[in-house]
């Protein structure tokens, strides 16, 4: 051991490798119109009313008439990485809550390119100043406390852009990658985001200052504009129903506030107290949407469902800027997909009192649905009692500033949100059950208005002399006969049309089975040859087997008839046993069924509404049918029946591994000659379908016997799920 070294001893500082800023700028931020969108917010915090992005020249330009910056505040903020000033000052000079406050979000600029030019000048500043940065040469400093910017001060005042005395102008060249027409519609759509739509949000006070601002494009094609912004003001036009939120004074003793509007005219409203008192404000405004039928303004109804699957969904802006990690389709924050996989009919946020039976049937998706939630995580902290401040338990931003941190306070706004849109569903659930039951009382308007004549007449003789009364009673009688008679037509209607919707399952079964019966026609020739010919039919087993095979067969679609065939089942009314009679009917379809794996899961004691075996026999099999066509080029060909009981009523629901069915716009599925399913000629032997009568049949047949039909969210491992129910 060498003893002659003597200990040294030196304090070593930290250095940071150049390489941080692509880590912090580019990898952080990831998209192009992200970048742009973090300088917009620049903007925004320096009490910008206008902000112009100019394309052109090989530049992008940000242009804004916000406070600016001295030189000083230059060097001390926009060159200082990880700065925390703006989350010191919580507020600017025009009141607005500030947005940013990680101070990584300049650095999105090296996104774009290499180089920037940085031109400002202050309020109420007697200099400004420029400055240049070239971000390759930081990067191959090496070590970041090295790089820097080139700043020059001067005393000539210049207009910034031409047209603001104060502002900023940052200048971006170099660019990384060529803009085509996809990219400036991307970065249309950000920026539309960044500023919530004003149909959507309405300013409180026209007089509010901060509230003033304006984002404008230039040097984007007129196409790449109009086609994103008149698509999405049309699109806004089509609602049904709104849903307005707001919660104040939460960490106190404040209270949720919810309206749901229809346009209809329906107005409902609740109040309900937060969950946890870890949130202080949030204000909300959602649009419901119809996606089928005629859209206002003419947009194709393909469009708008493209438009909302893309944009729809419930969007957060803190401050006024859109987090990107919420809204569109795959960002189920609300967690709506997830209770239409699970087929939730109940909601386990609502009171008793507030809910309906399946009322979470009407629970909208994320692809129909618009709307936009307004948070400040800037006032969060400051309300923030000092031990969650410390724990972190407020609302605040994560570093990346796409999304929130999932804490308490996120889910208490989770839970504001969800509440109210529950409420929508089940309110509207509730108005349609009405109108449905409303339409079947008004059926036998002729026998309503026959009983209000005898009614008058009534009243009538009672006033009249003698003879006269007695005249009025003979035509009273009249009208009697008349009323009985109404009374006879409709129910005899009811039950021509069941029939004759069994017929039509029942003649659409026979075209079906022609392919079947020149299969077996050919078969029995092959084996009238074999015996014409002299075959010994004791020493020719397969000739006995051909013979059982074909009788089975044949067997087997006579009882595709059976449903008309017997009277029994044309005319007698059951409360039939919902497993026993899917059983039966699936077995009496298994000629036209392919095979197909039929798993029947229906809970044993589960009831029919009291109706004819015709009438079970056209809605199931047609059903069926529909699955199996649909499987036709599935390598899983599987259909599971299943059911549920009602404390007054039930449901039956007959699930398939198809290729699915678009539940935005599935009612027009029932409308005549409708069809989605394009069959080829060569396969529609195979089964039923091609014509788009089937569903029309299964609803009629459903109206008849006051049950609705309609296609629902399929369980995991299915791609349909249709659903028959009734009270």
């Amino acid at each position: 051991m060498n003893t002659n070294l003597k200990e040294k001893s030196y304090r070593a500082n930290f250095t940071v490798d150049a390489a941080l800023l692509r880590e912090l700028g580019e990898r952080l931020v990831g998209k192009p119109h992200i970048a742009l969108a973090e300088l917009v917010k620049n903007s925004y915090d320096a009490d910008a009313t206008e902000v112009v992005i100019r394309f052109g020249g090989g530049k992008i330009t940000v242009i804004d008439n916000g406070d600016g910056m001295s030189p000083d505040a230059f060097i001390n903020h926009w060159l200082r990485v990880g700065t925390t000033h703006k989350q010191d000052a919580k507020l600017t000079a025009r009141k607005r809550q500030v947005t940013g406050s990680k101070g990584v979000g300049r650095l999105s600029v090296q996104f774009l390119g290499d180089n920037v030019r940085i031109l400002s000048r202050g309020k109420d500043q007697a200099r400004q100043f420029s400055a240049f940065v070239d971000w390759a040469e930081a990067r191959e400093s090496g070590n970041l406390v090295e790089a820097g910017a080139d700043v020059t001060d001067t005393s000539e005042l210049d207009l910034i852009d031409g047209k603001y005395s104060h502002g900023t102008l940052v200048e971006i060249s170099g660019l990384k990658k060529k803009w085509y027409i996809e990219d400036l519609q991307d970065l249309a759509r950000e920026l539309w985001f960044l500023k919530p739509p004003e149909d959507l949000l309405q300013i409180d006070n026209p007089d509010d200052v901060p509230d003033i601002f304006d984002v404008r494009l230039e040097g984007v094609t007129d196409k790449a504009l109009e086609a994103f912004s008149g698509q999405m003001n049309q699109a806004l036009k089509n609602w049904i129903a709104t849903i307005d939120g707001e919660l104040n004074d939460g960490k106190g003793e404040g209270e949720n506030e919810v309206s749901v509007r229809f346009k209809s005219g329906e107005i409902f409203s609740a109040k309900f107290k937060p969950r946890k008192r870890f949130l202080e404000k949030a204000k909300f405004k959602i649009l419901v949407f119809k996606l089928s039928g005629k859209q206002a303004g003419g947009i194709q109804v393909s469009d708008a469902r493209t438009y909302f699957k893309k944009f729809g969904g419930v969007h957060i802006y803190d401050n006024g800027f859109r987090l990107p990690f919420y809204g569109g389709e795959e960002q189920d924050w609300l967690q709506l997909e997830m209770a239409h996989s699970h087929r939730l009919n109940k909601s386990d946020l609502l009171p008793r009192n507030l809910q309906v039976q399946s009322g979470l049937n009407d629970l909208p998706t994320n692809g129909r649905i618009f709307g936009v939630v307004k948070v400040s995580t800037s006032l969060e902290r400051q309300t923030a009692k000092e031990e969650d401040l410390s724990s972190g338990r407020y609302l605040n931003v994560q570093v990346t500033r796409d999304r929130l941190i999932d804490n308490d306070a996120f889910e208490e706004l989770q839970h504001s949100v969800r509440w109210a849109i529950d409420f929508y569903a089940m309110r509207s659930y509730e108005m349609r059950q009405r109108k449905i039951a409303s339409e079947r009382l008004e059926i036998p308007h002729t026998e309503e208005k026959v009983s209000e004549i005898r009614e008058n007449l009534f009243q009538i003789a009672l006033s009249a002399p003698s003879d006269i009364a007695l005249k009025i009673d003979a035509v009273s009688s009249k009208f009697k006969e008349l009323e009985t008679l109404e009374h006879q037509r409709i129910t005899a209607f009811e039950e021509e049309r069941i029939l004759l919707a069994a017929l039509a399952t029942t003649g659409m079964a026979a075209i079906a089975m022609e392919h079947e019966l020149a299969k077996e026609l050919t078969l029995l020739e092959e084996i009238r040859g074999e015996l014409n010919g002299g075959a010994n039919i004791v020493n020719q087993p397969k000739l006995i087997e051909s013979l059982n095979a074909w009788a089975d067969r044949t067997s087997n679609a006579r009882k595709l008839f059976s449903p008309v065939m017997h009277e029994a089942d044309r005319e007698k009314r059951n409360e039939y046993n919902a497993k026993k009679t899917v059983s039966k009917i699936a077995s009496n379809s298994s000629v036209l069924l392919r095979e197909v794996q039929i798993i029947n899961d229906i809970p044993l004691d589960l009831k029919l509404p009291l109706a004819t075996f015709a009438a079970w026999n056209s809605i199931v099999q047609n059903v069926l049918i529909n699955a199996v066509n649909a499987m036709l080029d599935s390598d899983i060909r599987k259909i599971k029946c299943s059911g549920e009981q009602y404390d007054s009523g039930g449901a039956l629901y007959i699930s398939d591994t198809g290729v699915g069915v678009q539940l935005d716009g599935s009612d027009e599925l029932f409308k005549p000659f409708i069809r989605r399913l394009e069959i080829p000629e060569e396969r529609k032997s195979l089964g039923l379908g091609g014509m788009g009568m089937g569903l029309t049949i299964v609803k009629m047949v459903a109206d008849s016997l006051h049950c609705r039909v309609s296609f629902v969210r399929p369980d995991f491992g299915y791609n349909t799920s249709f659903k028959i129910e009734w009270d």
